[in-house]
């Protein structure tokens, strides 16, 4: 039996990396079970202005090329399992991009993975994942591989 729940919208950033890919699995796995929409996002960063034309316009064509091969993917992840989705490829920082897309898209819950640094790498680097779980005004799952794992046992069991 299937429960029926208020959650119409999941966002689910993604960069391509390992971290991230657990978050289209996870992010993909909730839309499917609580039969909400996917809102897929990826963020290329903008380099600095005063590098110059060409480095610029080199490093913008890079990062865009990077966003769409990790939508692409996402994607791919929704069209298996079936699930409704929409993309979006914005440009700047990503936390800031992320949490305006939320509250711009009014989205339930917000999805991003860790990229599994230490506490004193992400301390010294910033983390985006943490960063939008301390300034979202709406729910965070921050998905880990070991996540996927347990999820996984959790569904077996049932």
């Amino acid at each position: 039996m299937r429960q029926t729940t208020d959650m119409k919208q999941i966002l689910i950033a993604t960069d391509g990396s390992a971290g991230s890919s657990v978050a289209v699995e996870e992010g993909v796995w909730l839309a499917k079970m609580l039969g909400a929409r996917a809102v897929f996002v990826a963020v290329a960063r903008a380099p600095l202005s005063v590098l110059g034309d060409p480095y610029y316009q080199r490093v913008v064509t890079t990062e865009h090329g990077k966003a769409r091969a990790a939508i692409a993917a996402a994607v791919l992840a929704a069209d298996e399992r079936q699930v409704a989705y929409e993309t979006e490829i914005l440009e700047g920082t990503p936390a800031d991009a992320i949490l305006g897309l939320a509250r711009t898209r009014d989205v339930d819950l917000i999805v991003i993975g860790s990229r599994g640094r230490g506490s004193i790498a992400s301390a010294v680097l910033g983390s985006v994942s943490a960063e939008i779980a301390h300034r979202a005004d709406r729910p965070v799952l921050v998905a880990r591989p070991r996540s996927l794992a347990r999820r996984d046992s959790l569904r077996a069991a049932v």
